[in-house]
């Protein structure tokens, strides 16, 4: 049986959908196998999982790993390649991450003593944007709700991320003044969905909306739209569609802007006006779980303010099944909770 059970890893399937199957079908096997103090470790020491992963991507391990093309090294050119300290590194702290998650797939392998190499996981965490979605923390959370009699958040300016990082400011005003973590959420917003399919694949975007255009047409403003992926994916899609696409973020994010061919960038703030009149689609990803149902309804005011009889609003956010909501779903719902006192939302609310 353990034999069948590593071959189905070592062959798991190509499709996606299959795949995810196998995967929370092998996940539920897990938790149906422990024994009380299984469970006791897995939850109490699930801490120690982000932690290291944190420092290690500090440290540059995963990269360091991942660049060595499959060979090994030893803690001794660890120490060298990163400066830290060699009982820090060798026993207490290289240690976890090569045990950690086993026995599925380790974070780092072990393949000798004091020799290490990267799996397929270290090569993930080596990706910077989607290192940058570990980058969160939300341990504020437990005493923030104990001390607000367990009331929903409804507040940005009062959740758990303002005991958290010890400020009195709103998240997104907080990030933007310090540029390692505006750089990391950037990064992390454009890599979150990767693998995914994406708006374009399941919205019939030419049929729909591109009729009757002409060069000055304001096709597709993206809201809030980060680094401009969307207005990228639209423009490699549909190259030889007449229209404007417009990219819409605070100046500090549209600095940093994807330059792409066809694409505008336009300064905005979401809690003014919208400037572009009549556009053919309002596009907003992952802006509206950010933010408390008033809010919410602030944006999509000023947006309908500017919309004609050919508008629409494109709200490509999650949405969670009334019941059976999936793991990977109601995590994100807690986070969102606990930074920005926001939700996913289910298909009744």
């Amino acid at each position: 049986l353990i034999a069948q059970l590593e071959s189905v890893g070592k062959n798991a399937p190509k499709d996606d959908s299959s795949r995810k199957k196998l995967y929370d079908a092998a996940r539920s096997l897990t938790i149906d196998l422990e024994l009380p103090g299984d469970t006791i470790q897995r939850i109490a020491y699930q801490p120690a999982e982000i932690t290291a992963v944190h420092i290690g991507s500090d440290l540059g391990l995963f990269k360091l790993l991942a660049a060595s093309d499959g060979s090994s090294m030893s803690i001794k050119e660890l120490v060298d390649k990163t400066n830290a300290d060699y009982l820090l590194l060798g026993t207490a702290f290289i240690a976890l991450l090569s045990s950690l998650m086993h026995p599925v797939r380790l974070i780092i392998k072990e393949v000798g003593e004091d020799l290490y190499a990267a799996s397929h996981i270290t090569k993930t965490l080596a990706i910077p944007g989607l290192m940058a979605g570990v980058l969160h923390n939300w341990q504020a959370l437990p005493k923030f709700l104990a001390d607000t009699n367990y009331r929903n958040p409804s507040d940005p300016a009062h959740c758990a991320f303002q005991p958290g990082h010890n400020t009195d400011e709103v998240p997104f005003l907080w990030v933007l003044s310090r540029p390692t973590n505006f750089a990391n959420f950037n990064l992390w917003m454009s890599a979150s969905r990767e693998g995914q399919q994406i708006w374009l694949d399941v919205f019939p975007f030419e049929e729909t909306l591109c009729h009757h255009l002409n060069p000055d047409t304001p096709l597709f403003v993206d809201v809030g739209g980060g680094l401009g992926h969307q207005c990228q994916a639209l423009k490699a899609r549909y190259p030889n569609i007449p229209g404007r696409v417009i990219l819409q973020d605070l100046p500090q994010t549209i600095q940093q802007a994807i330059p792409t061919d066809g694409v505008e960038v336009m300064p905005y703030d979401f809690w003014t006006p919208q400037p572009i009149k009549g556009a053919r689609a309002y596009y907003m990803r992952n802006i509206m779980h950010d933010y408390p149902d008033e809010k919410c309804i602030t944006i999509l005011h000023n947006i309908m303010a500017a919309m004609d009889k050919d508008s629409v609003i494109l709200i490509d956010d999650m949405i969670l099944p009334n019941e059976k909501a999936p793991w990977r779903a109601t995590q994100l719902d807690l986070l969102v909770m606990s930074a920005l006192a926001a939700m996913e939302r289910s298909e009744k609310q």
